[in-house]
Parts: C-alpha cells; structure tokens; sequence
C-alpha cells in the first residue's frame, strides 16, 4: 500500500492531477482505496474538502481511512515489519508527514490511499520462499534525467 500526498497551489485540484486521479479510480493495476482532500488556510487550519467526484468506488471510505492514518502513528506504525519479521509486508514503511510540517499555508493536498495490485503475486511469491527484501526506493526526477529516462523539458 502506498499513501501519496500532492500538494497544489489555492483551493482547487489542478484539472490535469483530476484528470490522472480519475484513470486511477479504473486502473486495473492500482486500487484507490481512499482519497482525501484537504485544504491548509493562512492561519494554518486545516479543512477537509469533500470531491464526490474523485471518490473511489464501493466500498467508498471517503477520507476516513486516510484520515484515521494522518491521525495514527504513522506508517510505521501500520506498515512497520518487512517480510522476516513475519507481517508479509515486502519492505518497512515510511513515516507519514504530519500535515502541519508537509504543508504551506494557502495551499491543499490531495492524498491517496493506493493499493499496487501488481505487487500482490510479487509479495506472495517472496513471502513463500527463500526470498527476502533488501531495499526500495522512488527514483527521483533529477536521477531519471541524468539517465535520461525523462524529458528534462517535462
């Protein structure tokens, strides 16, 4: 599972992150189990903004998975153990930005819940075997450029 925040400028979703939220809610390689979204004001409170339009379908959360999350310890908390310590997860989670810290004020966020479908066969495989996980990580913009795997115009 993955939890992914993308902030935005104002109080509107961009309508090109919309757009590509939206492919995400048919994908037949990702499920979107939640989404939220939220806005920070200037005087740093922070304001869920309900989107029946970007909500995933049944069973619809609504941003209550995703905010019982932003209110927890954290993911690792919830995604703590890798796969020798006996929880089945491939690799240890990260900890989940408290909102305050990760957000300008005058800005919002849309947050996703994600569960990576294509992951399940690859899980189960190294949970059943000799296998084990030794890292992983987000390869970043300015790594895929220098490898040329991205347009720097982009």
């Amino acid at each position: 599972m993955q939890l992914l925040m993308i902030g935005f400028k104002g109080d509107q979703v961009p309508p090109d992150v919309r757009r590509e939220v939206k492919g995400l809610l048919v994908s037949d390689q990702i499920r979107v189990l939640d989404v939220l979204t939220i806005l920070m004001h200037r005087n740093r409170t922070i304001e869920r903004q309900p989107d029946l339009d970007l909500r995933p379908p049944a069973p619809a959360h609504s941003g209550d998975l995703i905010e019982r999350l932003l209110r927890g310890s954290g993911a690792a908390a919830v995604m703590g153990d890798s796969t020798s310590g006996g929880r089945g997860y491939l690799f240890s989670g990260d900890n989940i930005p408290q909102l305050r810290n990760a957000m300008e004020a005058g800005t919002g966020a849309i947050v996703l819940l994600l569960e990576h479908l294509w992951a399940i066969a690859l899980r189960d495989a190294v949970v059943h075997s000799e296998a084990f996980p030794v890292s992983d990580a987000w390869i970043g913009r300015t790594a895929l450029q220098q490898l040329n795997l991205l347009d720097p115009t982009r």
